[in-house]
């Protein structure tokens, strides 16, 4: 198990790049009331046939030449399992990827979120070239933001700016904050 889901989210998208993708689709859907806390990563990135979608599943398969084991899926396939929720993978050669998790966030193994606000910022100031969209439901509301768009309101600076960083920051936390609650 790993310290928190923000750990796996930053596995998974960096996946995504790693497959070539130019578009990552981050979405989470907080249920509520301890119930079920929906992931999703969906990338454009080049896909997996069907044979390597399941190996990637296997902590001792890699498709990086530099590691001997991949264990950011396996450890959130079995986070998601240890918590009573459900792990799926779909994918196909040359239209990208989609890991979901579904954890119940009231079971006694289930991670915290982490520090999701810094997860995205880092994410999103490091990652130069890649429209990561990212969104957050949860029965107190929504809140989404895409690294284009902001590109966009950057006005030609980079995300990695200091003054751009400072403003994503707060408007990041001003937009979760709400929705975390005072523990996530």
């Amino acid at each position: 198990m790993v310290e928190d889901i923000s750990f796996h989210l930053f596995d998974l998208v960096q996946n995504s790049v790693a497959a070539g993708a130019r578009v990552v689709r981050l979405e989470i859907r907080d249920a509520g009331n301890g119930d079920g806390l929906d992931i999703e990563v969906a990338d454009d990135g080049r896909g997996m046939d069907e044979r390597t979608r399941l190996r990637v599943q296997d902590p001792f398969f890699t498709s990086k030449r530099f590691k001997k084991v991949g264990l950011g899926i396996p450890l959130l396939k079995a986070t998601a399992e240890v918590c009573g929720g459900d792990f799926a993978i779909a994918s196909r050669p040359g239209e990208g990827t989609s890991v979901r998790a579904l954890l119940r966030r009231g079971h006694l193994d289930c991670p915290p979120l982490g520090d999701l606000e810094g997860t995205l910022l880092s994410l999103m100031t490091t990652l130069e070239g890649i429209d990561l969209r990212f969104s957050f439901r949860s029965p107190g509301g929504e809140f989404s933001v895409s690294s284009a768009e902001a590109r966009e309101q950057a006005g030609g600076l980079p995300l990695s700016h200091p003054d751009v960083q400072r403003f994503l920051r707060e408007f990041i936390h001003e937009g979760l904050a709400p929705l975390l609650g005072p523990a996530s």
